[in-house]
């Protein structure tokens, strides 16, 4: 016989018992004798104020029952009333038919304490002559009609958790245990903080089927808070929730069940001692058909407005686990339970999830690390979302919108693959108007340098394709300032950050930089911002290491080369093109009085005499062009290795930091 099956039966069975026991000692008598031996006949301590019992017409009446707890002094339960009518005939045929039942009145503690419920002892009393493996079924129908539960008080503790509901009523206009009859019920409980539970239900007895309509109106989440205590630290919950959910199935598969409704959620705050953690205006979704033994999420539409939430980095962990409460309280609130797992989906059932419209407004999310030298703390305001047909079945589509701090905004457009989120994916993205001092943080974290003004703008082209990325960045600076380099930061990069950036940067202040960052996502070594700054920094330096090219690509000089002037093994004088390229470099370092120059000869001279003539002619001219004298330096270095070709090797820095 099923678990539930034989809890019926035992409670209808003491029912029959008391009425049994009431028709052979007549009522003040069986009250005598049941609070006397209530301990024999249940298990614990009873007492009854008032017994009535009718034989000829089936009808008991108990006023003011009290059942102990297990100690005979603490109360498990009390009820105002029960009133029970029964048809005794049906007996001889073993039908128990009960034509009403009402408890009036009931107030119940249930506790549960080292994985044990306070009512243990009660069932084992009733069970201990039954044999544990007994699966004869039984012959027994039970039919139970106009069945009233009257404003009961329901208290529940485990531990530190406790919860009360302080009005709960039940109606089952009928239910039949054993035969073909179709029951029918209805559930209503009123929660102590606010909120009332409505359940509707029917069961077709003849093929198990069933249907359920569930309204939740107005659930103060404050309802949870002993829950919310269990898994989280110091947190309160406001905001009310509604729903209304319908559900079809059958009893012998209820992971089966299609369930479909709404569900809404508003004025959400999760709070905490420091404040708000996040807040929600309003949430309300929308469920076509959902089946968990398919996993198949089929909602029609999810909208969420007003979101503010933040999440920030701390050293010993972040803003989550700071708010999960400690490992021992969860794995006390934790019980290990034994349950029936036939119908549930397995791993291998993939997530089937379609949203048929996302929309998303009005939201202000909040990043902060406080593991860099400097806090980082970046604030995106007015995030917007939009999508249609979002499944993870195949491709979708999604647009993003943002306002970034110093009045920047974001764009981006997004394609790809949920399921198999490697093989395809695409993302256009764009920044406008980004104040870099945000950014500040991450650059003093980097290259050991803060960043002081300037205006940023980015745009990329992200795709990723059977696990290889190709990221194509353009980014846009205006007016950027660095400030000098912190003696107390060791810098993850060593890129001459100040220095380049100078460089960069064309007569209007503007710097144009493209960005290629790609790389095997699959790899271990993988990490994208490594690679974007890895990447960056190699042009950096490649620029701070070598600014005449980079200069005079700004001031839209001609010369092709400004790296080194070849000379042939026997020439005395320069040419005319050698001539521009020597033009070229003095215009560069009038152009900037920070400017170093140096050209070393790299020839075969054995006197040095021919070296003099070239170093003097060189100079000489680059004076005349106005090149300052105290930015050029002329010199002769070694003869050049065998095969390789003489002339000057120009070197260039800056002086910067």
């Amino acid at each position: 016989m099923k678990k539930g099956a034989k809890i019926a039966v035992w409670t209808v069975g003491s029912l029959l018992a008391l009425l049994l026991l009431a028709a052979l000692l007549a009522a003040p008598v069986a009250r005598g004798y049941i609070n006397g031996h209530g301990e024999q006949l249940v298990g614990r301590k009873v007492h009854i104020d008032g017994l009535r019992f009718n034989l000829f017409t089936g009808h008991l009446a108990v006023h003011d029952l009290d059942l102990y707890e297990d100690n005979g002094t603490d109360r498990f339960a009390h009820f105002d009333t029960l009133d029970v009518r029964a048809r005794l005939l049906p007996l001889l045929a073993h039908t128990v038919h009960l034509k009403h039942i009402t408890l009036a009145g009931l107030n119940a503690s249930v506790v549960r304490s080292a994985d044990r419920f306070n009512f243990q002892s009660l069932i084992d009393h009733f069970a201990s002559d039954e044999p544990k493996t007994d699966t004869t079924p039984s012959d027994w129908v039970i039919k139970l009609y106009n069945i009233r539960l009257s404003h009961a008080q329901l208290h529940y503790r485990d531990g530190a958790q406790q919860w009360h509901l302080p009005d709960v009523n039940l109606r089952v206009p009928g239910f039949v245990i054993g035969g073909e009859e179709d029951s029918q019920g209805g559930l209503n409980i009123a929660f102590t903080h606010g909120g009332r539970l409505n359940i509707n239900a029917n069961h077709d007895g003849h093929n198990g089927d069933f249907g359920l309509q569930a309204t939740l109106t107005d659930f103060a989440l404050k309802n949870i808070d002993p829950l919310l205590a269990t898994a989280l630290r110091d947190a309160t919950l406001k905001g009310t929730l509604g729903a209304s959910l319908r559900a079809q199935g059958n009893l012998d598969s209820l992971m089966a069940s299609r369930i479909s409704g709404t569900v809404a959620l508003a004025g959400l705050d999760l709070g905490t001692p420091q404040g708000s953690l996040a807040s929600l205006k309003e949430l309300s979704l929308h469920i076509a058909d959902l089946n968990l033994q398919q996993n198949r999420y089929d909602i029609s539409r999810l909208q969420i407005d007003g979101l503010v939430a933040a999440y920030e980095q701390f050293a010993d962990g972040n803003t989550l686990t700071r708010l999960l409460a400690p490992a021992d309280t969860a794995q006390a609130a934790t019980r290990e339970t034994v349950q029936d797992t036939a119908g549930q989906p397995s791993a291998a059932t993939p997530l089937k999830l379609h949203i048929g419209q996302l929309a998303i407004s009005n939201c202000h999310l909040t990043y902060a690390d406080h593991t860099l030298p400097d806090p980082f703390r970046f604030p995106i305001a007015d995030l917007s979302v939009e999508a249609s047909d979002i499944t993870t079945g195949g491709d979708n589509n999604a647009r993003l919108r943002a306002t970034l701090p110093g009045g920047g905004k974001l764009m981006a457009n997004w394609n790809g693959n949920i399921d198999h989120w490697k093989q395809h994916q695409q993302l256009f993205l764009s920044v406008k108007g980004l104040d870099m001092k945000q950014l500040s943080p991450w650059a003093v974290y980097y290259t050991g340098q803060p960043i002081e003004d300037g205006v940023f703008g980015l745009t990329t082209r992200l795709d990723i394709a059977n696990s290889y990325l190709d990221n194509q960045n353009k980014i846009d600076i205006y007016k950027a300032t660095v400030g000098s380099r912190r003696k107390d930061v060791e810098p993850q990069q060593k890129i001459p950050l100040k220095t380049a950036l100078y460089i960069l940067k064309d007569k209007d202040d503007k710097i144009l930089i493209d960005l290629p960052v790609k790389g095997n996502i699959d790899s271990p070594e993988f990490n994208y911002m490594k690679l974007v700054w890895k990447t960056l920094g190699q042009l950096l330096v490649k620029v701070a290491t070598s600014p005449a090219r980079a200069l005079g690509n700004a001031l839209g000089l001609k010369s092709e080369n400004l790296e080194f002037i070849e000379l042939q093994p026997d020439q005395r004088g320069l040419t005319s093109e050698q001539y521009h390229v020597l033009g070229d470099l003095a215009t560069i370092v009038k152009s900037d009085s920070l400017v170093a120059l140096t050209l070393e000869l790299q020839m075969a001279d054995p006197d040095g005499k021919r070296a003099e003539r070239l170093n003097s002619a060189v100079h000489q001219y680059l004076l005349d062009q106005g090149a300052p004298e105290g930015q050029i330096h002329i010199t002769t270095g070694q003869p050049p290795a065998e095969g390789q070709p003489s002339g000057y090797a120009i070197l260039s820095e800056m002086k910067i930091d």
